[in-house]
């Protein structure tokens, strides 16, 4: 955060917030401009300015030498890409080192949608919870390759248990052994980092893809985590199952042409493991504390920035309570963007937490006609009652979001409160 509390200070100070945005890490950026600022003239001097440029570095040689030499070794490697994957338009170069090596991905939340989860060497992505596969490989790897993540342990990430070789790319240096023991240090950009790691592992073990027969092993246990939660994502019981909700979204929504994100609290730790992301930033994970209905503008923000993708945010009937009337925003602003909001009428999936807050204020208990109120703030609003019905209003909220409606679903959801953890 700086101040400008002069005119002659505004290119300087507009120079230093664009370099930090574009630059390490990267992050919001606040400028604070006094009132008494605005009223005065700007020097010929200060608006003259030139924007500055991203620039990257990469590791050295003998660093990518040695964790290439330590990823061959490895007898149960994994890779856990992060948001840094994502930020440094890495990818497609994460694909090329995962069919090169045989390596199966693991995604954080933040860096859910940097590696396609309907490929084969797809764990899938988790919060504090995640797919089944996830678990069981972090637990048995020998070798972990974190690329693009700081590896920070807080109450929203799985962790790196001890005793694993662990190799580590990130973009700002403070994050090596800061919460994880680090052996081999990769400071710099993904992409490049990756790059230098596809060009080395061919130098030293030849051009052949190799095969660690990793692809039937993680199918073998998607296969059985999923028919370990059938009997909620295939769910005919009313109210709808959350799990069967999250299903019928994710399979009526086209993928490579929408942009979808959770909101927080207990939906976020549903929709992260079993929503299936799959192009770069067609799914948008965040949520390390609980700000609840962050979704409605996250997800206006997204289609000011990609107005042709189908903008879907999912939420809890708590976190409407928050930002609810920013859907007049989006229907004023004509960013149409569609709400799914999976009612339960209360802070129902946390069983047993709150006595004193449940019995004196009542605050689990919530009551409303959500599409009634979308509607008085001039969007479109459907209520779904039964499973059958979520896919069909998915689809409609589409065709409305393409005529530029905006829409909110209101889906009556039960009191789901399992997670996928292990």
């Amino acid at each position: 955060m700086e101040s400008i509390d002069t005119p002659r200070q505004i290119g300087a100070v507009m120079r230093r917030a664009f370099q930090n945005l574009r630059n390490g890490r990267g992050g919001p950026v606040v400028v604070e401009l006094t009132a008494d600022v605005c009223t005065q003239e700007v020097p010929e001097a200060a608006q003259r300015y030139t924007s500055p440029t991203r620039a990257r570095s990469q590791p050295g040689a003998a660093e990518i030498a040695e964790a290439a030499r330590a990823l061959l070794a490895a007898e149960r490697p994994m890779i856990w890409a992060g948001a840094g994957v994502l930020m440094a338009g890495a990818s497609d170069a994460l694909r090329r080192l995962a069919e090169q090596t045989g390596v199966p991905v693991f995604t954080t939340m933040e860096g859910k949608s940097s590696f396609d989860e309907r490929h084969p060497l797809s764990l899938g992505a988790g919060s504090n919870a995640a797919p089944g596969p996830a678990y069981a490989r972090i637990e048995e790897s020998d070798l972990v390759l974190a690329l693009g993540s700081s590896l920070s342990i807080n109450a929203y990430t799985l962790r790196v248990p001890r005793g694993k070789t662990v190799i580590h790319n990130t973009v700002t240096p403070e994050d090596v052994n800061k919460d994880t023991p680090c052996d081999v240090a990769l400071v710099g950009d993904a992409r490049l980092t990756i790059e230098a790691l596809i060009a080395e592992i061919a130098a030293q073990a030849g051009d052949a893809p190799r095969d660690l027969g990793q692809a039937a092993a993680v199918a073998e246990r998607r296969a059985a985590w999923q028919a370990e939660w059938a009997d909620v994502l295939e769910s005919d019981a009313t109210p709808i199952n959350t799990y069967r909700a999250i299903r019928e979204i994710d399979e009526n929504i086209d993928h490579e042409n929408s942009v979808v994100t959770h909101d927080a609290g207990a939906i976020r730790d549903s929709m992260v493991p079993f929503f299936t992301a799959t192009t770069p930033r067609s799914y948008i994970g965040w949520g390390k504390t609980t700000h609840l209905g962050m979704g409605i503008p996250l997800m206006i923000g997204a289609k000011l920035a990609r107005p042709d993708r189908f903008c879907v945010n999912v939420m809890g009937d708590g976190a409407f309570g928050m930002s609810g009337t920013d859907i007049e925003t989006s229907v004023r602003e004509r960013l149409p963007i569609t709400t799914v909001i999976l009612n339960n009428s209360g802070m129902a999936t946390y069983p047993g937490l709150f006595p004193i807050a449940r019995e004196r204020f009542g605050f689990t208990s919530m009551t409303g006609d959500y599409a009634r109120i979308a509607e008085g703030m001039g969007a479109v609003g459907i209520t779904v009652t039964e499973p059958a019905q979520v896919g069909p209003a998915v689809r409609e909220a589409r065709r409305l979001n393409a005529a530029g409606r905006t829409v909110l679903i209101d889906v009556h959801t039960d009191h789901e409160a399992r997670k996928s953890r292990y």
